[in-house]
């Protein structure tokens, strides 16, 4: 479906968020590889890049952007500082205007491909779709991470399992997409911003009855995280698996935020 030359862009049905902070060397590949993914749909969609307070050249190459595809618009949201990766996710999946939100990270550590599976079960009848980097057969797409990575990973699995939640086993995926309604409801109670936020969205769902599906996925390690693996971050995230519970008591299954 695309606009002819002086028409207005139909609704769309995909809007795909994307976070980024001091992404500069990584935007001008990411914004063409998304731009021909979107423009093959047979549907119009949108790009919304959220800037969380970057001080190097991320707003200015977004700012110079314009899509290609005549079936893509794309749209520039930013905070006035660095808030987290979650505030960024939530600024954005609050404003995507699609049928269908996805949300990835501007590596595309998840190759584009993977979002039609995503798609595919939310079309389905998902509320929530979340990717997974663990497979059937014992298969983890997280080996490709260095060793300290690896570590860091299975200590967040081990508390997170234990203070949160259980029954998703991946549940850092950077791959996640919601029917519009799901992402109203579950962002508009997020409470967390940091790296935990994912766990809190997840918890949300259960908590309000929503339909949550894994969806395995291909996923390989890419350098370049500003994700810092020290003691203090560590126990940063540790608090906030603590207080997903807290913050969340009073919300009855079932019920909206």
């Amino acid at each position: 479906m695309s606009a002819a030359p002086g028409e207005a862009l139909p609704a769309p049905y995909l809007s795909l968020v994307v976070p980024a902070y001091n992404e500069e060397g990584r935007l001008p590949d990411t914004f063409r590889l998304i731009d021909e993914y979107l423009g093959g749909l047979p549907f119009a969609g949108e790009l919304i890049l959220v800037d969380d307070g970057s001080n190097d050249a991320t707003a200015a190459i977004a700012g110079g952007f314009k899509p290609r595809s005549r079936n893509v618009r794309m749209r520039i949201l930013s905070h006035g500082s660095n808030r987290g990766k979650g505030a960024a996710v939530r600024t954005g999946c609050l404003a995507a205007e699609g049928e269908y939100v996805v949300f990835t990270d501007a590596d595309l550590a998840a190759p584009l491909s993977e979002v039609g599976r995503i798609l595919a079960a939310l079309e389905a009848g998902a509320d929530l779709a979340a990717g997974s980097r663990v497979h059937a057969g014992g298969q983890d797409m997280r080996r490709t991470q260095p060793a300290y990575r690896q570590a860091a990973g299975r200590l967040f699995t081990f508390a997170r399992r234990r203070l949160a939640m259980s029954e998703i086993r991946d549940t850092q995926c950077p791959l996640k997409g919601f029917r519009r309604e799901a992402a109203s409801r579950l962002f508009a109670a997020q409470r967390l911003w940091g790296w935990a936020f994912d766990v809190e969205i997840l918890y949300l769902a259960r908590r309000f009855g929503l339909r949550v599906v894994e969806v395995p996925i291909e996923w390989r390690h890419v350098g370049g995280s500003h994700l810092r693996a020290d003691l203090l971050t560590g126990l940063s995230v540790l608090w906030d698996l603590i207080r997903v519970r807290w913050m969340h008591r009073r919300t009855r299954p079932g019920a909206g935020p």
